[in-house]
């Protein structure tokens, strides 16, 4: 059997599992204590009565032991009610309660008795085991000898209604000490609940930081969690800064060895400036990609990266709807309000303005946007358009960078290659189907930032 993985199941069951012993221990242990004292009274209220046995008794003619006075408890009156008393004379003859009809309470074992002393015994008596007390003392006729006894299930049942009241009693107290132990848990862990909480807002992106006030014994965790924020966010930017920094310093470069090959072309040389030129344009096209993906790999990492699909569709379509105004193709978008997805905003921007602009590019008349959550919390985003669209095989070929099915469409090659990169980086999902529209479908799905 696997237990719970939890501080607040652990700290409970030790809880339940040590009252649970202290309960059972305490019974046990208050029960003996109680039994104790119960035949304790027991026997002292037969040496008490062995007393008062003593003070009635009388000798009259022939013998005859009997009482002055009636016996001052009627439970020996009562046939067999477990309550007795015997007078034995060593000269014969002697009296016994009503409540023997006429029996004897039994034979009670031979010890070194001193006359005059009282002596406790346990014996087999007429209705059961018999706790009784006796007293001998000398008489002028011979040897007396009071006896008073008590069945013990009197006892037993005395004890079994302080055990039944002790069980209750416990059982309540137990139940207590498990609901206070389960409310000082709650109260304690209290702290770590509202770190989670706090971890969550910096996931979704509400703010940069972990806040709020915390026990000196969570304080420095939360400390070091600000801390590691901090260091992970000002790696980021470092990053961002040495990749933009590369690009700008390979621009330079480019463009003076692209204007060498416009000037081969011009000097007559076009066959050198053409390869020349390709092989500018596949270094600019690795360069975009590894900065791509370098900035998204920092930033799929960064807690609380989030932005707003409404907001980076609706500009990517009023730039893209402008550049391809002359196309004659109509956008339809509809996006589900409040809609968040777990991705940087400038990697957001680039993926979805690489997929629209290729939509507008094989468009024949229409470009269909959708965006809604999914049921898995998933943020599902549709592009698609009612152009010429592409084989089953060539699903897979337009991710591989570089790749042109159709060279009179300008382009590098990339933004396929740099969509699916940047979807995988972030843990998502990118599906190439038809169109209802008998284009090209794009499906993606992104992840939601943490709740």
């Amino acid at each position: 059997m696997q237990f719970p993985n939890s501080l607040r199941f652990r700290l409970a069951l030790a809880a339940g599992l040590w009252a649970a012993i202290a309960m059972v221990a305490g019974f046990f242990v208050l029960s003996s204590i109680f039994r104790a004292h119960v035949t304790e009274q027991f026997y002292e209220e037969l040496r008490v009565h062995v007393e008062e046995l003593e003070r009635l008794n009388s000798l009259e003619e022939g013998a005859t032991r009997t009482l002055q006075a009636r016996f001052s408890d009627p439970r020996y009156d009562l046939p067999l009610s477990g309550y007795y008393w015997e007078v034995r004379s060593a000269q014969g003859g002697g009296t016994s309660s009503a409540s023997l009809v006429g029996r004897s309470v039994g034979e009670i074992p031979e010890d070194d008795r001193q006359l005059g002393d009282l002596h406790s015994h346990r014996i087999a008596g007429p209705t059961g085991s018999l706790l009784l007390v006796e007293l001998a003392v000398p008489s002028f006729t011979g040897e007396l000898t009071y006896i008073v006894g008590t069945d013990e299930r009197h006892l037993e049942r005395a004890v079994g209604e302080f055990d039944r009241v002790l069980i209750v009693s416990l059982a309540g107290l137990g139940g207590v000490l498990v609901a206070s132990v389960l409310g000082f848990v709650a109260f304690g862990l209290a702290p770590f609940n509202a770190l989670a909480r706090a971890m969550r807002r910096v996931r979704s992106g509400d703010v940069l930081s972990v806040e709020g006030r915390y026990p000196s014994e969570v304080q420095p965790l939360v400390n070091e969690l600000n801390s590691m924020i901090v260091g992970q966010q000002e790696s980021l930017q470092r990053a961002r800064a040495h990749a933009g920094n590369l690009a700008h310093g390979l621009k330079g470069p480019l463009a003076i060895i692209a204007d060498e090959a416009f000037q081969l072309e011009e000097r007559g040389q076009a066959a050198t400036s053409e390869v020349i030129a390709e092989q500018c344009r596949a270094m600019q096209l690795h360069i975009d990609h590894h900065i791509a993906r370098t900035r998204a790999q920092a930033m799929a990492r960064t807690p609380g990266t989030r932005s707003d699909v409404g907001k980076t569709v609706a500009g990517v379509v009023t730039a893209l709807s402008r550049l391809h105004a002359a196309s004659g193709a109509t956008l339809d978008c509809n996006v589900q309000p409040g809609l968040y997805c777990a991705l940087d905003g400038q990697d957001l921007n680039e993926l979805l303005a690489n997929l629209v602009d290729n939509a507008f590019k094989f468009a024949t008349s229409k470009v269909v946007i959708r965006a809604s959550k999914a049921d898995d919390a998933a943020v599902n985003i549709t592009i698609e358009d009612d152009g010429p669209g592409l084989p089953p095989e060539a699903h897979e070929v337009v991710f591989s960078p570089g790749a042109r099915l159709d060279e009179s469409k300008s382009g590098t090659g990339l933004g396929l290659a740099i969509v699916r990169d940047l979807v995988e980086l972030y843990r998502g999902r990118i599906v190439l189907s038809q169109s209802h529209f008998g284009g090209l479908q794009v499906q993606l799905s992104l992840p939601a930032p943490a709740a």
